[in-house]
């Protein structure tokens, strides 16, 4: 397993909190009655003592969660608690006590208080419209509208197809950096256009992702992403790990900053560059670059990412490594003679055009 992070914190948070509410799950049953029953609903999932001092009237239910109930409850004016691990139903028709000074877009009063409630809790309000039949997930700082099933297997077509090509951009960008890194000739501009290919790859996956979940037990008739994608995209951002200037930066730094540029940002390579802990002006910047080695040796089957970790710990960078003995690579904590024989051998092929390195070799996939 890849040692990067492939997904910033807020898209992380995101992800967690939108399979609560999946299609299939036990929360969106309840949700869908609600919707079908046409009353809208207000409910707050948690129950820790913050929330419960923060609500006024309405009746303690404390009962076992079933969708049914939960539907019944949301007839009434108020909102509803339910526990944090969503088995019980812990209030309903409360009052929120909100707080005047947090912002607020919405214009219903339902979405209003969702929207502030769950600024100043920190904790996921979901607001059921009574007027559209349409839900909203407020979390913290985010908000996510649930879009109807028609629009999510259009969305989800358009983004497979818009997948299938960028990944095979990245694909012939992989390949040129791998014979650039080979043979010595790697340039900043190499580096940087090869990340944002493999970036835009993968937001599109990401994308594609979310609306599986969104569509959640529907979407098992659909072929939304190939296994290996998501490994691929993890091998592929290794360049970042394999050339960011790490005196100053850290490298989940470098990842949180690249994964935060908006789409007009990303294609900006100065953006990139400064990342990266390079000139923004790349055209002054003509120097040869030589990877540390994390990517390409994360193409050998079978080296775990540890043993990748500790050889470049090692020996710092591709030359060198690619250079060893076998007696120098043995050496290496956890690798051993066998590990050893297999990379210098792997290597070599790689160096002398025998072998190809594996992901160019092997297609990330065709659905041609």
């Amino acid at each position: 397993m890849l040692k990067i992070p492939t997904e910033n914190q807020k898209e992380r948070e995101l992800v967690s909190t939108l399979k609560l509410l999946s299609p299939g799950t036990y929360l969106r049953e309840g949700i869908d009655l609600i919707i079908q029953s046409n009353t809208g609903g207000l409910i707050v999932v948690g129950d820790t003592p913050e929330i419960l001092n923060l609500t006024e009237g309405g009746f303690r239910i404390n009962c076992p969660y079933t969708p049914t109930r939960l539907s019944e409850l949301a007839k009434m004016d108020g909102a509803i608690i339910l526990s944090s691990d969503l088995k019980r139903i812990v209030r309903a028709n409360v009052t929120l006590q909100l707080n005047t000074s947090i912002f607020s877009n919405e214009t219903g009063l339902r979405h209003r208080a969702a929207e502030k409630f769950s600024k100043d809790t920190g904790h996921i309000v979901l607001a059921v419209s009574r007027r559209r039949n349409t839900l909203t997930l407020y979390s913290a700082e985010q908000h996510y509208l649930f879009r109807e099933r028609p629009i999510l297997i259009s969305g989800a077509n358009q983004t497979m197809l818009a997948l299938t090509q960028y990944a095979k951009y990245m694909q012939n960008a992989i390949a040129s950096l791998n014979w650039a890194e080979l043979s010595g000739t790697t340039t900043l501009t190499n580096i940087i256009n090869t990340i944002q290919v493999c970036e835009r790859v993968r937001r599109t996956e990401y994308e594609l992702n979310r609306y599986r979940i969104e569509l959640g037990t529907e979407a098992q008739s659909l072929q939304l992403t190939p296994p290996d994608l998501s490994v691929e995209i993890e091998s592929a951002l290794l360049i970042i790990k394999d050339y960011y200037r790490d005196e100053e930066l850290h490298e989940n730094q470098v990842f949180e900053e690249i994964f935060e540029l908006n789409a007009d940002d990303l294609s900006e390579e100065s953006n990139i560059s400064t990342a990266l802990g390079y000139p923004s002006n790349i055209n002054n910047f003509d120097e040869i670059l030589v990877p540390r080695g994390y990517r390409m040796l994360s193409q050998i089957p079978r080296i775990p990412m540890d043993i990748v970790e500790n050889i470049v710990e090692r020996l710092k960078t591709l030359d060198v490594i690619i250079t060893s003995s076998i007696e120098t690579l043995k050496e290496i904590k956890d690798v051993g003679k066998t590990r050893a024989t297999v990379i210098k051998e792997a290597l070599v092929q790689m160096k002398t055009g025998t072998t190809q390195p594996q992901v160019f070799a092997l297609p990330i996939y065709d659905w041609e």
